[in-house]
């Protein structure tokens, strides 16, 4: 497998830039080198086995130069991408030998079928065998086959059956040719309320799974493939509108999957004793994360700090409560209502004692000012504001194709949900279930808390010690090997200052300040896990507003009308 990569340039290439974000994105070591400094450049580096990075045109022009022609031979790997001059492109793929007669074709611009194949051999992953509908880029062509390939060339992606993506080998090196010559910029904000692989599935799809195959001894990599299904607003009660949650739970045990509930803290007081035993008693099934406070409309979009305070304190006080007279447990997850927060948001949650929060929407309220970027959705959770994690979730009209890409780059799997999704005996949930379970891949399914505990990436240091990035302000490490294992874990902090301690499993360890980031060190018995925590200074105490009868009566009223609608309205619609 490779070690780094060297991206092979022949001029200035507005995507080598955007390339070598992405390479530096995920952990893998990169630096670019004209085609004409190629000998000097790599000579010391021939046996470390890098992976070469090349326009189609400038890897034909430094093959047929002996000396730069034994650099690309000597590769662990070598990825070829289209230019954006598709006829220069095509001229120099004609002069490879066996390709005389290829061609580079437009995809076109009307929607069409990609496919992956579902063989991929050792490149396997959750993308296999997905087929999905898209509409294609202006930069995004096909590619028609000499005919006498004899199954040299593998198609792993097609587009309306014809290759995008292909593998062969050239001088005993494994070559991988995209016909795409777009790069995703992820440096750019995201366009909509979430990333949708679809807008760039020719060519983010094969580069995804191209590192993942050739640099997967040295690049991050996920800490787990954790999954949840979090359905918002319900009461907890054995039913809520199309949600029976004792025949949940049967469906849970069959199908092996989890459910968190995102429970409005507004209800507190309104869980019933015998739905408390019910609820308490299945642990490994549900789960209970704080869904806003009140559930008004955009009540955490607010732009004020003080009254952010005042509904993240009151939202944990009122959970607080909620556990004390249940015995229900719950996680300190914020979700959104509405998907709404504002960029300020984080910051608060981060001081009122919230472990992480979990949205659908990726942009704050303020976008125009702090967009989210394409980087941050491809992480394991967005720490752009504040440094604080937010996950994100997906619905099933998402598609399978952007869950399974979220996985393919080490994002957590969490499915996103109202009372609506379970009518007609969950055969919506549990077709969404059984795609995700199909898929090629470790899934494990968990509570939500214990999805974001396990939330990471690592990668390796050395014979026995990991570098481990952690999201939330909790994570567990695995150390499945039969050595004692070093691990050195990073935190992104904006402001250390926060910080009051970090806690082991055997008691506080020292921890250092970095440019952005905290840093901390620990050994792991064999075959065992780890748990680290950090805590961070408390907001100062507040007395709890009195506020207006008005205002709690508006409040009052809305809860009970979405429950009407819920319970009986939308029943009686569709019966």
């Amino acid at each position: 497998m490779a070690t780094d990569a060297i991206i092979v340039t022949s001029g200035s290439a507005p995507g080598d830039g955007r390339l070598a974000r992405i390479l530096e994105y995920f952990g893998v070591a990169v630096r670019a080198v004209a085609v004409d400094d190629l000998v000097l450049a790599s000579r010391d580096d021939r046996e470390a086995g890098s992976a070469l990075f090349s326009s189609i045109d400038t890897f034909v022009s430094a093959i047929q130069r002996p000396h730069s022609a034994e650099v690309f031979w000597s590769a662990a790997a070598i990825y070829l991408f289209a230019n954006v001059d598709r006829e220069s492109s095509q001229r120099a793929l004609r002069k490879l030998e066996g390709w005389e007669t290829s061609l580079l074709v437009p995809v076109g611009t009307e929607t069409c079928a990609f496919s992956v194949s579902s063989e991929l051999g050792d490149l396997d992953g959750p993308m296999a065998g997905i087929t999905v509908s898209a509409r294609p880029r202006a930069e995004d062509c096909a590619l028609t086959l000499p005919a006498d390939t004899n199954g040299a060339v593998a198609p792993l992606l097609s587009a309306n059956g014809r290759p995008v993506f292909v593998r062969f080998q050239h001088h005993g090196v494994p070559v991988f040719l995209c016909t795409s010559a777009a790069v995703v910029n992820i440096d750019q904000p995201v366009a909509g309320p979430f990333f949708d692989i679809k807008d760039h599935f020719c060519s983010a799809v094969p580069l995804a799974m191209f590192l993942t195959w050739a640099f997967r001894r040295v690049m991050w990599r996920p800490l787990d493939a954790g999954a949840c299904l979090i359905v918002d607003d319900p009461l907890l009660k054995p039913t809520y509108g199309f949600c029976d949650f004792r025949r949940l739970l049967e469906l849970m045990n069959l199908h092996d999957f989890t459910t968190n509930i995102a429970f409005i803290p507004w209800n507190w007081r309104r869980t019933s004793a015998r739905a408390s035993i019910f609820f308490r008693g299945q642990p490994s099934r549900f789960s209970v994360s704080i869904h806003g406070c009140d559930h008004t409309a955009s009540e955490f979009g607010d732009a004020s700090v003080e009254r952010l305070e005042e509904k993240a304190s009151l939202a944990r006080l009122r959970m607080q409560r909620h556990q004390s007279r249940t015995g229900i447990a719950h996680d300190s997850i914020m979700v959104f209502p509405q998907g709404v927060f504002s960029s300020r948001t984080p910051g608060v949650l981060k001081r009122n004692g919230f472990t992480a929060a979990v949205n659908t929407e990726v942009n704050p309220v303020d976008a125009a000012l702090n967009p989210t970027l394409v980087r941050e959705v491809w992480a394991v959770a967005n720490r752009q504001f504040d440094s604080f994690p937010i996950f994100t979730r997906r619905y099933a009209f998402h598609g399978i194709e952007n869950f399974a890409f979220d996985l393919l780059i080490g994002k957590p799997c969490l499915i996103v949900s109202h009372h609506e999704f379970f009518k007609n005996d969950c055969a919506e949930v549990i077709g969404l279930v059984e795609k995700l379970n199909a898929l090629k891949g470790p899934l494990t399914w968990r509570a939500l808390g214990e999805v974001v505990r396990r939330a990471g990436r690592r990668r390796r240091l050395g014979p026995d010690s990991d570098e481990i990035e952690m999201y939330g302000s909790e994570v567990t490490v695995t150390n499945e090997s039969p050595r004692p294992l070093c691990v050195v874990v990073r935190k992104k902090e904006n402001d250390a200052a926060l910080v009051t301690r970090v806690r082991g499993d055997r008691g506080d360890l020292k921890w250092e300040r970095r440019a952005n980031h905290i840093e901390f060190r620990d050994t792991i018995p064999p075959g065992q896990e780890a748990h680290f925590a950090i805590a961070y200074a408390a907001a100062p105490a507040r007395r709890q507003p009195r506020r207006p009868v008005r205002f709690e009566a508006v409040v009052a009223a809305r809860r009970l009308l979405s429950e009407i609608r819920d319970e009986y309205w939308q029943k009686l619609r569709r019966s």
